[in-house]
């Protein structure tokens, strides 16, 4: 009996065929969820993905007989924004979310794990680490300067750091910009031993939303004082003509200024 290939069904290759399926209609239906409840736990759900992403890698490793599992770093990077692409959506803040897009149109420009815009304006900066590792020691350096290598292009940005997990390191201990602009998800678990985060990723969330309000809001105040400044000068240019009109005006004489 001659095997023909058309024959074999690789249900592997089906599964992968249907994962970015798959990822579209998550999105959908977690739309429709939020839209009969009002509300919708990103916490919850991101640790639920990031334990099946962790949990298939170690069986893979196991059944495979490999030494290494495959990197987590580019799924913590996807799911995150994943989830922050939805809360947009669901809270209408009309901004434009983008992963590894340079901040400027130049060679070697900053290339951001997530960055928020809107329009050419960069709003926030995103960056997501698995655990810290040889950076555990001089993080706080490291997130120093790429704050002030974003600035100078971007004064106001704003810029985030979120970590899986405290596996490795100590966490950011009694810093004041926990919760605000730092961010450790697990503390000192691997995610195929958690059912929910144990900092909620909404804190993260509201801190965007916070921004792109306080845009909106000087945004609103710049076009309120612009429409003034018209007002103003239909007023000058009104009481000037009213003038010339009564004969108050003398003609400009160039050699007398």
């Amino acid at each position: 009996m001659i095997f023909n290939p058309g024959d074999f069904e690789d249900e592997y290759a089906q599964s992968l065929d249907n994962l970015a399926i798959s990822l579209q209609h998550s999105y959908e239906h977690i739309k429709e969820i939020d839209k009969l409840t009002g509300k919708f736990d990103y916490s919850s759900t991101i640790a639920n993905r990031l334990r099946a992403f962790y949990c298939y890698q170690l069986k893979l490793k196991e059944f495979l007989g490999k030494q290494v599992a495959q990197a987590g770093s580019d799924f913590f990077v996807e799911t995150i924004i994943f989830f922050l692409k939805l809360f947009n959506d669901l809270e209408h803040l009309d901004l434009e979310i983008a992963s590894e897009r340079p901040i400027q149109r130049k060679r070697n420009a900053i290339r951001p794990d997530i960055s928020i815009w809107r329009g050419n304006e960069l709003l926030a900066v995103i960056e997501c680490k698995t655990q810290l590792g040889w950076l555990r020691e001089n993080w706080p350096v490291h997130f120093q300067e790429r704050e002030q290598k974003l600035r100078e292009v971007f004064p106001n940005v704003e810029i985030f750091l979120v970590v899986m997990t405290s596996c490795n390191w100590s966490g950011f201990g009694n810093d004041p910009r926990v919760g605000k602009r730092l961010f450790c998800l697990l503390n000192n678990v691997w995610p195929t031993d958690c059912v929910n985060l144990h900092t909620p990723i909404e804190l993260l969330f509201n801190q965007v939303k916070e921004i792109t309000c306080r845009e909106l809001e000087e945004e609103v105040i710049w076009d309120k004082a612009f429409a003034k400044s018209h007002d103003v000068l239909a007023q000058l240019a009104a009481a000037a003509l009213a003038e010339d009109d009564a004969g108050k005006t003398l003609e400009l004489d160039p050699e007398i200024l």
